[in-house]
């Protein structure tokens, strides 16, 4: 046989090779992730790191680890470290290839967020930008809507209006882009437009606190009252002790409605 072809035997072997191993490490770091995602969401983030860097150590090359480790830092309320492993989602991001497709993606998305968090607006709409770059992104509502509210912030209600309108063309059913429209409507004085656009929020999500809210300070607006007390009911219901539920119930106080 000819060296050429022992080497390139070799190559194959080795590559096959590191494909077994990067298998292995991932259905080792795999299952930690989702411990991870899981105490993340339960808001225990101590727990949350101790699985995340278990999975870490297993598993140095995947992004899904990183991610994680961003959001529980952002989550932290440590934005830096969230940025740091952020950072290395976004490196190892293609690594998953068809079992998460955009990964990246997701990940550019959080940078985005995490950036327009520390009010550093430019550098967050590049990561956005880069976000939508991959057609295999599977959540691009997600960051148009980021984008939108960081339009609003800088006062460009036009645009944010465009980018919403773009994120409901691809998932209609995403109910913060509908809050945020009719927040928009009720500023541009067109009533009958937010009233839709609240109520489909709702209609996506039926215990959606803000948009029982907004929808109750509308129709208090138009002096639809009787409507008007059964969102702010619905807020009371859903927020009681927190400050949106409070600051209904002062305001059926005041209707001398009372709750229930």
């Amino acid at each position: 046989m000819k060296m050429k072809n022992v080497l390139m035997l070799l190559v194959i072997s080795l590559l096959a090779s590191c494909a077994t191993m990067s298998a292995q490490k991932r259905d080792i770091s795999r299952p930690m992730v989702k411990l991870g995602m899981e105490k993340i969401a339960k808001n225990d983030l101590q727990g949350a790191l101790i699985d995340l860097k278990k999975a870490e150590e297993a598993n140095p090359t995947d992004p899904e680890v990183y991610y994680g480790l961003a959001l529980t830092y952002r989550q932290w309320g440590k934005p830096q470290l969230a940025l740091e492993y952020v950072g290395k989602a976004i490196r190892y991001g293609d690594r998953l290839g068809f079992e998460h497709p955009g990964m990246k993606s997701e990940a550019y998305n959080l940078k985005g967020d995490v950036l327009s968090g520390l009010k550093r607006y430019d550098e967050a709409m590049d990561s956005f930008e880069k976000a939508l770059r991959d057609d295999m992104y599977t959540t691009p509502e997600y960051t148009l809507y980021n984008m939108a509210v960081i339009s609003v912030i800088q006062g460009k209600i036009e645009e944010a209006q465009n980018r919403l309108n773009t994120a409901l063309m691809k998932n209609s059913h995403y109910a913060p882009a509908w809050l945020l429209m009719g927040k928009l409507n009720v500023q541009k004085g067109l009533n009958a437009e937010a009233e839709n656009a609240f109520k489909h929020a709702i209609q996506e999500f039926p215990d959606f606190t803000e948009a029982h809210w907004e929808l109750a300070l509308l129709y208090i607006k138009i002096e639809a009252y009787p409507s008007a007390i059964e969102h702010l009911r619905e807020v009371v219901r859903l927020d009681k002790d927190g400050p949106l539920g409070k600051q209904a119930q002062r305001t059926l106080n005041d209707m001398g409605a009372y709750g229930e």
